[in-house]
């Protein structure tokens, strides 16, 4: 990883904590084996988690989603891997489907 990249990386992390410890530890590389989906993944920490918690990740989340609502989904999984997600969703609606299942 470049020092570019480290620092993009390192940025991120520091503007969205919530959401770092959101990734990394539901949507990390077993998350289908352990919770089928996303979807399933972001139910899991919607249990799991306090108010204050939930509250956190839905308000990183609408931020770092309009922070990148002209990019790619390439850029988008970049910015997911450099949080701490091994999740690369595939469509624009598996963001959308995540983000419901955070505002529930």
């Amino acid at each position: 990883m470049t020092d570019k990249k480290k620092m993009r990386a390192a940025e991120l992390q520091a503007q969205f904590p919530a959401l770092r410890e959101f990734f990394s530890g539901y949507l990390h590389q077993d998350f289908r084996h352990e919770y089928g989906s996303a979807t399933g993944a972001a139910g899991a920490f919607r249990k799991d988690a306090n108010a204050a918690e939930i509250r956190a990740v839905q308000n990183e989340w609408k931020i770092w989603r309009s922070t990148l609502k002209e990019s790619s989904l390439d850029e988008i999984a970049i910015s997911l891997r450099q949080l701490g997600a091994a999740w690369q969703p595939q469509y624009e609606r598996e963001l959308d489907e995540v983000a419901r299942v955070l505002a529930q």
